[in-house]
């Protein structure tokens, strides 16, 4: 559909119900709850004024602008519907700190447009930083890639809805729904353990930690994945060294560890589809890591790669997304109880995400070469810790995003020094 046209009416998909029922999990103040980021560093600085005009000529921008949910409850999906026009914001900033505390605790709610903002940060090295914030509800993460590229123009443009058929409530689809909630319920069943501290705290601080490594240490951990049995991708290999060094951690606090439990997001779109842009078109696959596998890292990643092709053998994750289409129809309180996981007030052990890698459309932004590029899911606390790898230009990132009454400094940087040795040198830390 072209986004020109009159758009309203569109239903939510059932990740975007999952999320939002996720909403009612963020209860803490120093959050910002579903907010997501992509922040680029650019070399020159960005003119403000031909920014905004930009944002007002391109037709998705304003399309997007436009949304808010309606809807919604028994029997019923929400869906997005087209309101009165509302401004892009775009904030200006001088300032050199990475990502000021303005904006890192920007939180963008999903009860009113705009669903999405922009802020500019002007250093006093003549450079800028473009800083694109979303709420999940309204795309996600490969959807914000296809938008920045749009708006970046010119170019063909993406679907904007997503064309495909809805999920069939017959008994084949039921049956592939209940075996997913089957395969759920034994994968997230006790005993679970996770980072977050045994105390909720009311008010928490956002920090981020980011990993950088060099083109040469990216090709070695290329050559190390395969060799220690992630023989489908990268991010078997990348969950086995986050985990073992969370496992680490909570040894070194004396916490029990028992088994983490780790829900990590997959796009359900085709390989190089140019859309949609609106929504979440996302499944999951569910990790559970024994204490005895995590010992070893060529054990760790073998059995994080069996489960996924076990996963993807028995359709889990397309039963997950007919699951999640049932569930989208009940009230979004009654859906957080359903899926609030093992530990109850937490999710998961931690968070994990692998991101689209920065696609060379955009290295360039607005005529300004792109030096840097980043993607922050959201850090939903508690558990308060989520690991997310992307690439720029060849080269691995990691970013830790965590929350100070989770994880002190020297916590975060031991976590650092671990994955980092493990992902380069293909072994475990300390043999």
């Amino acid at each position: 559909m072209n986004p020109s046209s009159q758009i309203n009416d569109i239903p939510l998909t059932a990740t975007d119900c999952f999320i939002l029922a996720l909403e009612k999990h963020d209860g803490y103040t120093g959050t910002s709850g579903n907010t997501c980021r992509y922040y680029m560093e650019l070399e020159g600085q960005l003119n403000s004024n031909d920014f905004k005009t930009a944002l007002k000529d391109n037709i998705a921008s304003q399309q997007l602008a436009s949304f808010s949910i309606h809807g919604g409850g028994l029997f019923s999906v929400p869906s997005w519907k087209s309101n009165i026009h509302q401004p892009i914001e775009v904030n200006v900033h001088q300032d050199d700190y990475f990502l000021p505390s303005v904006i890192l605790n920007k939180k963008i709610s999903s009860a009113k447009p705009n669903l999405f903002s922009f802020d500019i940060i002007n250093r006093s090295n003549g450079k800028s930083a473009l800083i694109f914030s979303w709420n999940h509800l309204i795309m996600d993460g490969y959807g914000a890639v296809l938008y920045l590229k749009q708006l970046n123009g010119p170019g063909s443009e993406n679907a904007f809805v997503s064309g495909e058929s809805t999920v069939k409530f017959d008994f084949l689809s039921l049956r592939k729904a209940a075996k997913a909630k089957s395969f759920l319920s034994v994968s997230s069943q006790t005993p679970t353990c996770g980072i977050s501290p045994g105390t909720n705290y009311s008010e928490v601080n956002q920090k981020i930690k980011i990993v950088r490594f060099t083109k040469q240490e990216t090709e070695q951990i290329d050559l190390n994945a395969p060799k220690l049995g992630a023989k489908f991708g990268r991010s078997p290999f990348y969950l086995s060294c986050s985990a073992r060094a969370v496992k680490e951690t909570m040894l070194k606090r004396k916490s029990p560890v028992s088994n983490f439990w780790i829900p990590v997001p997959q796009n359900q779109r085709k390989k190089g589809a140019s859309g949609p842009l609106l929504g979440n078109h996302l499944s999951f696959l569910f990790y559970r890591l024994n204490t005895e596998t995590l010992e070893s890292l060529a054990k760790t990643v073998r059995s994080v790669n069996e489960q996924m092709i076990n996963q993807v053998r028995k359709g889990i994750p397309q039963g997950y997304d007919i699951l999640m289409n049932y569930l989208k129809r009940i009230p979004s309180s009654l859906y957080y109880k359903l899926i609030k996981g093992p530990q109850g007030g937490s999710l998961s052990g931690f968070l994990f995400t692998l991101a689209e890698d920065h696609p060379i459309e955009l290295l360039k932004f607005q005529n300004l070469n792109v030096l840097d590029a980043l993607s922050f899911p959201p850090n939903t606390y508690p558990p308060g810790l989520t690991f997310a790898y992307m690439r720029f230009e060849g080269r691995l990132q990691l970013m830790i995003l965590y929350y100070s009454e989770v994880l002190s400094e020297n916590e975060v940087n031991l976590l650092e020094t671990q994955i980092k040795y493990e992902l380069i040198n293909g072994k475990e830390l300390g043999k």
